[in-house]
């Protein structure tokens, strides 16, 4: 039997910064991984026109997706990385750019499958051997 494999041992972070914006200090710390069809949620609610879609797809996103981040309130108090504070407290152009940002990280590929193998990506010869199958 194949030595078995823990999904939790490729968990993908990402931190995010926004030096040299309105947001310069601010760090966020997002998941960039989590299940297909909660990604593809996400997309489905945020596309849509339908206010309470928009706010669901952010709760979601909120809940699945921040891990955590150092903003506070004026007064210095921390704000909980969870969608009930961000969705009560941050800016709107707060957390499209941290959706958008983490969009654009999620799909990316991984490092090790665009390495050349035999100096053919990794991904084109999955590519060939399911086509010869």
């Amino acid at each position: 039997m194949p030595k078995k494999y823990k999904l939790s041992k490729s968990k993908r972070f990402a931190n995010i910064s926004f030096e040299g914006t309105d947001f310069d200090g601010l760090e966020v710390r997002c998941s960039l991984d989590l299940p297909f069809r909660t990604a593809l949620e996400i997309q489905k609610l945020a596309a849509s026109d339908d206010d309470a879609d928009t706010v669901k797809s952010n709760t979601i996103w909120c809940d699945q997706v921040l891990e955590s981040w150092n903003l506070t309130d004026d007064e210095g108090n921390d704000i909980p990385a969870n969608s009930e504070s961000a969705l009560a407290v941050a800016p709107t152009r707060l957390l499209s750019a941290l959706v958008s940002k983490w969009s654009q990280l999620v799909t990316e590929l991984p490092a090790n499958l665009s390495k050349p193998q035999n100096d053919t990506p990794i991904l084109e010869t999955l590519a060939n051997s399911s086509q010869s199958s």
